[in-house]
């Protein structure tokens, strides 16, 4: 059974065990964690089952709502594999299926337990891709959707996500810090899994540029891979002891995001990252549009995006522009982003002022700040 709109009748003393699918990527599963928290408040006693890729393991096991995580290994995705794991979902009172693709559906076939879906909006988010011309609406951001998966429950819009780094990876961020002791610190996440959703190298090197000439230290995040492919980058801040980077694991780059004052960031899941560790973000969105439905979740971020006619020109990315000029990226200069970050760091001084502790935005989902 499946149940979306309509109520469920919850079991007199609350459910037991409960399963929440969401395979991937990187930034689906960081906002899913919002619709976890929702259910362990709502049911404490429930045994919460996270079901997603191995890939994505590190980002929700350090969850303490989440009773265990099941892993989905590389080499067990085929049908079969996915019918014989399925047996394991047979003593669950509620399954979350946050995905909606033929694996998590496979999963979910023929469980008694009602199996509750957000809606996924694909046909908004096409006509924005495709037919743009209809002038659809945006659509509404993940976060919504996902607890839209809620609402047979009678539960609320899920607050923004946090993000777990776990005990070592705090440790070793608290040590590494220790040892910098930069004054101020801007993230920086250069990397995407698609071209399009990268900004161009030159610019990230201007901006750089521009943040040390003003005493900023930097942190560069990312892959060894997307280090490697900023070989210009390299060259030219080498030797800057300010200018460092961490290509992972996942925990420790989440630790260090939490310590640095703001982040610039493309459409990634290290945004995701940022925002969930309780960091402002400015967002760069190329061939995708905020209007899609993933900026980072909570207010005082700021999204950057030109709104090209061409833009977007794509769900979730593409290797090269279609139109050949890449002005969605290309012209989203180096000034106009250290300007939003201005105001970024800006409106979160003036919220710090008069607060009777530090405030973070983990804990309260909101700083109070517009969304850009």
């Amino acid at each position: 059974m499946t149940a979306r709109a309509r109520s469920l009748t919850i079991p007199p003393g609350g459910f037991e065990h409960i399963a929440v699918i969401r395979l991937s990527s990187l930034g689906d599963v960081i906002l899913a964690e919002s619709v976890v928290r929702a259910l362990h408040t709502a049911y404490p006693a429930a045994r919460i089952t996270f079901w997603t890729r191995e890939e994505y393991r590190d980002v929700v096991r350090f969850n303490p709502a989440i009773f265990h995580v099941r892993a989905l290994e590389a080499d067990a995705r085929k049908i079969e594999d996915l019918v014989s794991m399925s047996a394991e979902l047979e003593d669950c009172d509620l399954i979350v299926d946050l995905h909606g693709n033929a694996a998590s559906r496979v999963l979910t076939f023929r469980q008694s337990a009602p199996t509750l879906r957000s809606a996924s909006y694909r046909l908004r988010r096409m006509r924005w891709v495709h037919a743009r011309w209809t002038r659809p609406q945006p659509a509404p951001p993940a976060l919504v959707r996902y607890a839209s998966a809620l609402a047979p429950l009678g539960l609320g819009a899920a607050d923004p996500p946090r993000l777990e780094a776990g005990g070592e990876a705090e440790e070793w961020a608290a040590a590494e810090w220790a040892e910098w002791g930069p004054a101020r610190v801007i993230a920086v996440c250069p990397g995407a899994r698609h071209f399009t959703k990268r900004w161009p190298e030159r610019h990230w090197i201007e901006c750089v540029a521009s943040l040390r000439e003003r005493g900023d230290a930097v942190l560069m995040l990312g892959l060894e891979s997307e280090r490697r492919a900023l070989a210009e980058f390299e060259a030219r801040f080498v030797g800057d002891a300010n200018v460092r980077w961490c290509v992972g694991p996942l925990p420790r780059m989440a630790a260090l995001l939490s310590r640095c004052a703001a982040a610039i960031s493309g459409d990634s899941g290290l945004m995701h990252v940022a925002a969930a560790r309780g960091i402002g973000v400015v967002a760069l969105f190329g061939s995708t549009v905020p209007e899609l439905g993933f900026a980072p979740a909570g207010p005082g971020h700021e999204v950057l995006c030109r709104r090209e006619p061409c833009q977007p020109c794509t769900l979730h990315g593409r290797p090269a522009c279609p139109r050949g000029h890449f002005r969605c990226l290309m012209e989203l200069r180096p000034a106009g982003v250290v300007t939003a970050l201005d105001r970024l760091i800006e409106r979160e001084s003036q919220a710090y002022i008069g607060a009777e502790r530090p405030i973070d935005r983990r804990e309260t989902g909101s700083l109070g700040l517009p969304v850009s």
